[in-house]
């Protein structure tokens, strides 16, 4: 191979840190298309059968996050490339999110040669995943890294099965449009640049529910720390989430 890229959505950098990890522990430089700003949502790239793409989004309730499924499809095309798919998930489950990436990588003409689901710090409930990825994981991931690596050499590029159905469980509408604290805003204007959907008003600095698809990256680039999510909703999630995500979730490899 002679490029590497990575190809991501990563409102709050976890799946960007894991395929910057897994390019390294590839030993090669990787050049990013991000697809998680706004301003990005056009963005084209074509590749060829001679680059390796690392492929990565947060599992949303089990799916792709549907912002990636449109940039993507409408703009990114393999022609024949090699793809290495990494899916990653707050430490409940990613249940249909490696499916329907593989899905629609070899849809844009991507061979996919490998996957992975990989355990990241919850983006809502921190406490969940928190730490991860750890020193075990890391080891893992450089365990899989080398297995690309072999498989490359060998040049014998079968279809690989990964977890998840079809036809796809029911994408969720998001519901959790995190709110503005006056007193603290600066305008700065940070939010209103970082966010992938453009749903923060440039003026007011209000989110727009109906545009917001709860990734908080907002509340990540914030520098006032006045942008959050109201502590009745953040309980009531951590409730149902806890007997979910209180034990330790496994990495899954397929290759």
């Amino acid at each position: 191979m002679k490029n590497l890229y990575n190809v991501f959505f990563s409102p709050t950098d976890s799946t960007r840190d894991v395929l910057d990890c897994l390019s390294m522990d590839l030993k090669m430089v990787a050049e990013d298309v991000d697809l998680t700003l706004y301003q990005n949502r056009e963005l084209k790239a074509e590749f060829t059968k001679d680059d390796l793409v690392l492929i990565g989004v947060p599992s949303y309730a089990g799916r792709v996050p549907q912002t990636f499924t449109q940039r993507f499809a409408e703009n990114i095309s393999g022609n024949g490339a090699l793809a290495v798919l990494v899916v990653t998930f707050g430490n409940r489950a990613y249940e249909d999110t490696l499916i329907e990436l593989k899905d629609l990588a070899e849809k844009n003409n991507f061979k996919v040669i490998a996957a992975a689901a990989v355990v990241t710090q919850h983006s809502i409930v921190p406490e969940f995943g928190a730490g991860r990825p750890d020193m075990e994981d890391k080891k893992e991931l450089k365990s899989f890294a080398k297995q690309i690596k072999a498989k490359i050499t060998t040049e014998v590029y079968d279809d690989i099965a990964v977890s998840g159905n079809r036809p796809y469980k029911m994408a969720m509408a998001s519901s959790m449009a995190p709110r503005l604290d006056k007193d603290k805003c600066i305008s700065c204007g940070m939010c209103v640049v970082a966010c992938p959907t453009h749903a923060i008003d440039e003026f007011s600095f209000e989110c727009e529910a109906t545009k917001c698809i709860s990734c908080l990256r907002c509340i990540k680039v914030c520098p006032m720390n006045c942008r959050y999510v109201p502590i009745e909703i953040l309980n009531k999630l951590k409730e149902h989430l806890t007997p979910l995500c209180s034990t330790r979730k496994n990495n899954e490899f397929f290759i």
